[in-house]
């Protein structure tokens, strides 16, 4: 029986790969349009990044006799390490850096909030910095980000090492008054400043495999992508290997493998078998081509075996089951032209290149398989661990279960008679 399985499955595979509209639409498709798209969104990768324009607002108002420390972000911005990268510009208020950026002046905009010294320097106090940034801008937000985090990070530790000396005043009988803020804020800026000289005057940011910030982001531009780009198609090829049921059940074919010995099942199952084995061929020689020519780092093998069965198994189940909903080949078109391109669209395949989606399309995601592929392939270029990977990984598995069994089910009732 298995042997007749994989012989049916083998000959539907070679039938499409024989298909040049197989070849250019499963592989040729995915390759060009994550490259078109990529150099839309991310620019080319030649383009330095440098003298990224920034407003920014110091509305800081530090307690009486304490330095201004929005004045210190200030001058990190203009080291040595960073004036090159970033093109600080002081402007008076929050609506001036937004006039700004959208007569695209600025690339964005940083608020330092008007109690961020004494947010420092107070038990209990917070303060938040914000960046505001042009949406059509996409490296250069992440950019600011990523150095004002680490800014942020480094007052968060001062503000640590001024809770643990009013402590120590505390349990020597002592109280902490103004003077006493005084001095330990002058003692902090001084010791960043120290060693902000000491260090090699440049900050430089990094990703985990040490690729600098404007590689990393154009990577990962590319990367998230040709992600999209193989799973919309990936469930595009789902349903088009499994119209052959439909084009063979019309030319008579499955007919005459009917009235064979071979039972229903075994020809129903080896038709079945041929549509996974064709993704797997699919979504395995897109990994390898994307990796050659876009340099892209899928990650570690494990997790890369889970999200490809996972993903085969939901756009192979998907796939029967729309081709099972339908009476003959004609209508086809709807399917692969209408259905996977509104639930792709509602997946997120489309917008994987755009920043600050709104959060009713992170909702919609969670209805399709196509989202949860996304989702699932993301944490996998992300370097998740296997427990964070594992709930889209059973989801798909579970969705793609249901729909084979619907399937099933349908084309047994469907040819039971035959």
């Amino acid at each position: 029986m298995m042997r007749k399985v994989f012989a049916i499955a083998f000959k539907d595979l070679l039938r499409s790969m024989r298909s040049m509209f197989f070849i250019g639409i499963s592989l040729a498709a995915p390759l060009l349009l994550a490259f078109l798209f990529s150099t839309a969104f991310g620019g080319g990768s030649s383009t330095a990044i440098s003298n990224i324009a920034v407003a920014f607002v110091n509305l800081d108002v530090p307690p009486q006799g304490s330095p201004n420390l929005g004045d210190m972000v200030r001058d990190v911005f203009n080291g040595e390490g960073l004036k090159e990268l970033i093109s600080l510009h002081a402007v008076a208020s929050k609506e001036e850096a937004v006039r700004g950026i959208n007569d695209q002046e600025y690339s964005a905009a940083l608020i330092i909030p008007a109690n961020f010294s004494q947010a420092v320097v107070e038990e209990g106090a917070t303060a938040q910095l914000r960046i505001i940034s042009d949406p059509a801008a996409s490296i250069a937000p992440q950019i600011l980000e990523n150095i004002t985090a680490s800014i942020a990070d480094g007052f968060s530790s001062s503000k640590i090492m001024v809770a643990l000396a009013v402590e120590e005043l505390q349990r020597r009988g002592g109280q902490a008054d103004e003077e006493f803020y005084t001095d330990v804020v002058d003692r902090i800026t001084a010791q960043s400043q120290d060693q902000s000289g000491a260090s090699n005057a440049s900050l430089t940011i990094l990703d985990p495999q040490g690729n600098t910030g404007e590689a990393s982001d154009q990577q990962q531009i590319v990367s998230i992508i040709m992600v999209g780009m193989m799973i919309f198609f990936a469930f595009y090829t789902g349903a088009f290997a499994s119209e052959s049921l439909l084009l063979e059940e019309e030319k008579g074919t499955l007919a005459r493998k009917f009235v064979s010995p071979t039972p229903v099942r075994t020809i129903l199952a080896g038709k079945f078998f041929g549509v996974f084995i064709t993704l797997i061929v699919q979504v395995n020689v897109l990994l390898l081509l994307s990796g050659l020519i876009f340099h892209i780092q899928w990650g570690e093998p494990g997790k890369i075996v889970l999200a490809v069965i996972a993903l085969i198994v939901a756009s192979a189940s998907f796939g029967l089951l729309l081709m099972s909903l339908l009476r003959d080949s004609r209508q086809t078109g709807i399917i692969l032209g209408g259905v996977m391109t509104v639930t792709g669209m509602l997946g997120g395949l489309f917008t994987t290149g755009i920043q600050n989606i709104p959060a009713f399309m992170d909702t919609l995601r969670k209805l399709t398989p196509q989202g949860w592929s996304l989702d699932l392939w993301q944490l996998v270029l992300n370097h998740a661990s296997y427990k964070e990977i594992l709930v889209p990984v059973a989801v798909l598995v579970g969705m793609g279960s249901v729909f084979f069994i619907i399937a099933v089910l349908r084309f047994q009732k469907r040819f039971a008679k035959r």
